[in-house]
């Protein structure tokens, strides 16, 4: 048994009381699963809302939310989980309704955070890391205010109204000139190599933040693989540990 995989064993058996059997064993097989696709789908089969992936005993104090995009399928989360759990941080995973707009969807969010940093005392700050729709979504935390610090991550992000949610969200005005209460790293893909990005007439993740963190994500990784837009996530994950 490889390190990694007596650790998710050693997880699962400290997962919260409230999690029912079937979903720990989802949660399990989701880490031993080698086929990415096949765990992606098992991840999303979790229920909707806020579910931890990895034991009570972990750096509690220190905590790290995941937060999915616009019709995730999962797969371009399992290897940046792995990797934070692998780092030793309790990781809980966030399901919503991606068809919600973002001001609603935010707020919704904040009050489930708000409950978990009152029924997990121990924590004192939050990691926050939203990919695509998602990080349109947890961008609207940095402007609130908590009990507790949190460090926001949107990766691959639409920062500005675009098309649909011109269409459905008429109140979604984006987040230029937004002042932030919280650090605020803006993760952002090259547009030509985002497939969700590169045939927008304008990018839709520039906007100016005041006293935000903006990090380029190259075009390609290290071994010549294109960087694109679902893949971004692992590339950021892997930065945020980086020795």
């Amino acid at each position: 048994m490889t390190k990694f995989f007596f650790l998710v064993f050693t997880f699962t058996l400290f997962l919260c009381s409230c999690i029912s059997q079937t979903e720990q064993k989802t949660i399990s097989k989701i880490f031993k699963e080698d086929d990415v696709r096949k765990a992606g789908k098992l991840l999303q089969s979790l229920p909707m809302g806020l579910t931890l992936l990895n034991g009570t005993n972990n750096q509690a104090d220190t905590v790290f939310v995941a937060v999915h995009g616009y019709a995730s399928e999962g797969y371009e989360w399992i290897k940046p989980l792995r990797k934070i759990m692998q780092k030793g941080f309790q990781l809980y995973y966030y399901r919503w309704d991606w068809n919600t707009c973002p001001d609603y969807a935010e707020r919704k969010l904040l009050r489930i955070l708000e409950d978990l940093i009152v029924d997990k005392s121990q924590i004192d700050h939050l990691n926050i890391v939203g990919h695509s729709y998602g990080g349109t979504l947890v961008a609207g935390l940095a402007d609130e205010t908590t009990a507790i610090t949190m460090s926001i991550h949107t990766v691959a992000a639409p920062m500005i109204p675009y098309e649909r949610l011109i269409n459905g969200c008429a109140n979604f005005s984006g987040y230029e000139n937004m002042t932030i209460a919280n650090d605020l790293f803006q993760w952002r893909t090259v547009k030509e190599e985002d497939g969700a990005f590169k045939n927008m007439v304008v990018d839709p993740q520039i906007v100016n933040i005041p006293n935000s963190t903006v990090i380029e994500l190259p075009p390609q990784f290290q071994d010549g693989r294109r960087l694109g837009h679902n893949w971004s996530i692992s590339w950021v994950i892997d930065n945020i540990f980086e020795d």
